[in-house]
């Protein structure tokens, strides 16, 4: 069928999709509403930043005031709350087993008489190992109240000998070692977790669009009126399908930015462009391996089990959670070919650290790359495949 050539072409295929869109809310929630309703989800999960008043029990065998000071000094840290004072073992087990509690300091019978005698006391301190980030908090807050009390107790001990304050202190600590943090000096995980996570969940929404996209009409057995608007060009008709996805999930992308470098005030420190630029490019290698997806499997089901596969965990694989150095071979190559594990990298380079713009150019490249190669890829199967009729009506 022959048709006039201003009626076919990229804006009537866009038109069309759009009109597609419009009758299915559920499709275009999935470009607008949905994706930022999750981010929004995310961000509240980690808005206060600092773990705070994480509860653990203690065991006070000494019931002294110097033992009841060490547990204020305790129960007065920011990431800790003494939930229950309890009498033995087993009754704090049965806290940390129900997850009522995370951690147990016993404090020993001798502790004052010791410390009075001038000898050494230990205080032992139990945590939970499951939970890496509540037991790495709450050690630290522990591990700097008994710290504080014993370095109290030592100065006061070497002034009552004639040391003045400023010799006690230098006395006590000849060797000092002076911590620095670089990049997020709070130890923030709205800036850890978050600025990384919106960004894992964005490739997943984008992969499921673009298959979305092509395998309605796959499975609705109408590519010849889709191919038809596109004058029946397959570049065209796939990028004017893709298009409105991408528009939308870049408007998602400068949003991301402007919130969290100006509204919540994680300032840029390196290149915005870059990161920009980054975010658009990841949009394009997802959209580019969601056609690929849909091209190879011809079945929306296959095809988004496909992306289930390759997106749900690619946040684990990105070295966020766990050094890439430290992988295992197959782990770290199978991190490496995720573009998501590309763009944190530019992302971690640019946002915290105030790495200049160069040093992303090597991930932007990577990411192009995806964009190109999986793209170019999934519009020459879908050329040769989708266009047969045995190829239609699957689900």
């Amino acid at each position: 069928m022959e048709t006039t050539a201003n009626a076919t072409g990229f804006g009537p295929v866009v038109r069309r999709e759009w009109q597609r869109l419009r009758r299915d809310a559920w499709d275009l929630g999935m470009l607008t509403w949905i994706p930022l309703g999750v981010c929004l989800l995310i961000w509240w999960m980690f808005a206060a930043g600092i773990a705070r008043d994480l509860p653990i029990v203690v065991i006070d065998r000494d019931q002294s005031s110097l033992s009841r000071s060490l547990l204020r000094l305790v129960d007065g840290s920011p990431g800790v709350r003494v939930a229950a004072a309890v009498g033995s073992e087993a009754e704090a087990t049965a806290w940390l087993r129900e997850r009522h509690a995370y951690g147990l300091l016993v404090v020993p019978a001798s502790f004052q008489h010791d410390i009075g005698a001038g000898r050494s006391a230990t205080v032992s301190w139990f945590y939970n190992g499951q939970f890496s980030v509540h037991a790495g908090g709450l050690t630290r807050d522990v591990r700097t109240a008994v710290s504080t009390l014993s370095a109290g107790i030592e100065i006061t001990a070497r002034g009552k000998r004639g040391a003045s304050a400023a010799q006690a202190a230098e006395q006590f600590e000849p060797i000092r070692l002076r911590l620095g943090t670089l990049y997020n000096e709070n130890a923030n995980y709205e800036s850890f977790l978050v600025l990384a996570l919106i960004p894992s969940m964005l490739q997943i929404f984008v992969a499921l669009a673009a298959i979305t996209a092509v395998g309605r009409e796959l499975r609705a057995g109408s590519v010849p009126q889709w191919l038809e608007s596109a004058g029946g060009r397959w570049g065209t008709a796939v990028a004017g399908k893709l298009v409105i996805p991408a528009l939308a999930f870049a408007v998602q992308a400068v949003l991301f930015v402007v919130f969290f470098g100006f509204v919540r005030g994680w300032a840029i420190e390196g290149s915005g462009a870059m990161i920009v630029v980054g975010l658009w490019l990841l949009i394009a290698a997802y959209l580019g391996l969601g056609l690929l997806m849909i091209a190879v499997t011809l079945t929306l089901r296959n095809a988004l089990s496909a992306a289930a596969f390759v997106t749900a965990p690619a946040f684990a694989f990105s070295g966020q959670g766990y050094p890439l150095s430290a992988m295992p071979p197959l782990a770290r190559a199978w991190a490496e070919a995720l573009p998501l594990t590309h763009y944190l990298q530019l992302q971690g380079k640019h946002w915290l650290a105030g790495a200049p713009w160069t040093y992303g150019v090597g991930d932007a490249l990577v990411l192009l790359g995806f964009a190109v190669v999986a793209g170019g890829a999934g519009l020459l199967i879908l050329k040769q495949r989708a266009g047969q009729p045995s190829a239609w009506g699957r689900t």
